[in-house]
């Protein structure tokens, strides 16, 4: 079974003041040459030079001071047939749909259906005395008690390994904690699939189809889905992953159905057009009250990522001025984005 690389599991977005040294910090140990310096005013050119040299497929978009100074595709999608990336070519991305799970428990919460106070007890029945008091609130802020991921050694693959709601629940109940809830802090995919267990028994819907309804569709996102669906777009328009191959060729299409290993904080796909307008929904539709806006309009980064290899950072000011998108679906070894990350990181915080 090969689990997701540690980096790649996406901990809790880098807070802006930390960018400097927790992103740059994921590649001190490597061999890398030193990060070139980017400049605005020759910014498409070296941002081509570096996708260049480092065989870089993916796309890049970069906004400073609400002008796009970048928006362009590289590579190929497929190498059979030959098919080229395009701005709209579907990606995994990781570890991003825990925005959706956050924006889905705020909805559910403003529309009186649960409290960030439940108990886990709540929605399981005989939860053991350890767990009891793991609250939703500590679920979403990393407080939750819960490992970071569910797969075990019965499991062929920790993210592609089939298993349904029913025995996700039933480990999330056996499991070791790692501390008391509210005693110690430690990001957990794991928490973000509990919250979507919790999406499906409150509102009635999937945990897809209740994304599907109340932000995909009303934010035009008619290019976002799960694993094993299309949504009516066509092989070439996925890009193949780099990674680790289950299907030919290896897109999120061809990897089944997204299992309950992963559900709430994984196991979907995106492109660059759709992940923006979910974070313009979000803060601008009125769909989330502001209380509930604070969050997603906070200064903010993200890395994603899986060994399927696909790759995704993103980075936003508070007023989305200032915004970046890497999104990578081929890109050497595991952790090579940073050779584009490390100076995008330095020009968004210095400009």
């Amino acid at each position: 079974m090969r689990r997701p690389h540690a980096w790649l599991s996406r901990a809790l977005l880098i807070p802006l003041l930390m960018l400097p040294s927790a992103v740059m910090a994921q590649s001190e140990a490597t061999d890398e040459p030193p990060p070139i310096t980017l400049a605005v005013d020759t910014l498409e050119s070296q941002i081509d030079a570096v996708m260049a040299e480092n065989g870089y497929a993916g796309v890049v978009f970069i906004a400073i001071d609400g002008e796009t100074l970048v928006e362009k595709a590289y590579g190929l999608a497929h190498s059979d047939p030959e098919t080229p990336i395009t701005l709209d070519t579907a990606f995994g991305i990781g570890s991003r749909p825990i925005d959706f799970t956050i924006a889905a428990i705020y909805l559910l919460e403003q529309r009186g259906l649960l409290s960030q106070e439940d108990r886990l007890g709540d929605y399981l029945e005989n939860v053991p005395d350890d767990r009891s008091g793991m609250t939703i609130r500590h679920m979403l802020n990393g407080q939750s008690g819960l490992p970071d991921f569910p797969a075990n050694e019965s499991d062929w693959d920790a993210d592609l390994a089939w298993i349904d709601r029913e025995e996700f629940e039933r480990r999330t109940l056996e499991i070791p904690m790692l501390f008391a809830p509210g005693e110690g802090e430690a990001h957990s995919h794991w928490a973000f699939g509990m919250l979507a267990a919790i999406v499906e028994r409150v509102s009635g819907q999937s945990y897809g189809a209740f994304l599907r309804e109340n932000f995909f569709d009303p934010a035009g996102m008619a290019r976002t889905g799960s694993y094993g669906e299309t949504r009516d777009l066509a092989m070439t328009d996925f890009a193949a992953g780099g990674g680790a191959q289950h299907g030919l060729p290896n897109i999120p299409p061809n990897w089944g159905p997204t299992s309950w290993l992963v559900m709430g904080s994984g196991g979907m796909f995106s492109t660059l057009g759709d992940l923006r307008r979910f974070y313009v929904h979000v803060t601008q539709s009125g769909v989330l009250e502001p209380r509930n806006t604070e969050l997603f309009l906070s200064p903010r980064a993200g890395l994603d990522g899986s060994d399927r290899g696909f790759e995704l950072f993103s980075f936003s000011d508070e007023e989305f001025s200032d915004q970046a998108y890497v999104m990578l679906s081929r890109s050497g070894e595991p952790g090579s984005i940073m050779q584009i990350v490390r100076p995008l990181v330095t020009l968004l915080r210095d400009n």
